[in-house]
């Protein structure tokens, strides 16, 4: 695979994975939240996911614009 469709895969899967974590989509972030705090591991909080979701979300559209240029 080329560097150039791993970028944009990356980008995608990172952009929307984070956008459905930060929005919560399908109680998304609650359900990973509470998976987490099962197997005892980091995060702690639906919120840390949400912005976590975030990081992820802003990383994707930077990726995307960095491939596009």
């Amino acid at each position: 695979m080329t560097s150039y469709v791993f970028e944009l895969t990356w980008g995608v899967l990172a952009l929307v994975g984070g956008g459905i974590l930060a929005t919560n989509v399908w109680g998304a972030a609650e359900r990973l939240q509470s998976m987490s705090y099962a197997y005892r591991s980091w995060p702690g909080s639906a919120t840390t996911c949400r912005v976590l979701g975030g990081a992820f979300m802003i990383i994707g559209v930077g990726t995307l614009a960095a491939t596009a240029f």
